[in-house]
């Protein structure tokens, strides 16, 4: 189900055809970090990286006018996932070392949307951060989303099972933690896909 690099001008894909995909997920380690001592160590691993996955994941409101704070922070790599715990804690200062590092790539889908509400929980200045949808736009794909980037470019299908979950409950399940770290880490393969087909000349 790739599509060739000659093919995605005007690439799109419905529905029913992610759904004859097979289901892709992540398949490395969860770190789940939820207490400060964790939290340095971990910094200290994920700005060796050039290039990180990167995601938020929210608790849902199903009230008008009602919403919530981000309760999670990813990071992945090709290998492992860490999954910061941020809804009773805030953002660590380490964590904004990562957030404000223009070395340290950080690529995800809707960006500018988790940059806002991130900074509604703390203050701070965004910097190294490449939404795959802009580089998705550049190479004329129609559909954007990172479900439909990962049937277009990954030929697989993501898992939403999880998606409307409460993300600040006292502990995340595996299906959960499945779902995060894998958001987070098909961020990273696609931003891989538009490097090896030449697309990234202007990051």
């Amino acid at each position: 189900m790739e599509i060739p690099h000659t093919n995605l001008e005007n690439s799109t894909i419905t529905r029913d055809e992610i759904n004859l995909l097979p289901l892709i997920k992540f398949q490395g380690p969860i770190h789940v970090i939820d207490n400060k001592k964790q939290i340095e160590p971990a910094i200290e691993r994920l700005m060796k990286e050039p290039v990180l996955g990167f995601d938020t994941e929210t608790k849902p409101s199903f009230k008008k006018g009602v919403s919530h704070s981000p309760a999670l922070i990813q990071f992945s790599t090709e290998h492992e996932a860490w999954l910061f715990r941020i809804h009773h804690k805030g953002i660590h200062p380490h964590i904004l070392k990562v957030l404000q590092d223009e070395h340290t790539l950080k690529v995800g889908v809707a960006l500018h949307d988790d940059i806002k509400h991130l900074q509604k929980v703390r203050k701070f200045k965004a910097a190294g951060f490449v939404d795959v949808a802009s580089l998705a736009n550049d190479a004329g794909i129609l559909k954007r989303g990172l479900r439909n980037m990962t049937g277009i470019l990954l030929g697989g299908r993501l898992s939403k099972s999880a998606q409307l979950t409460n993300w600040a409950q006292a502990t995340l399940n595996e299906n959960q933690l499945a779902y995060a770290a894998t958001d987070a880490w098909v961020s990273l393969k696609l931003y891989h896909k538009f490097d090896e087909l030449g697309l990234l000349s202007q990051v």
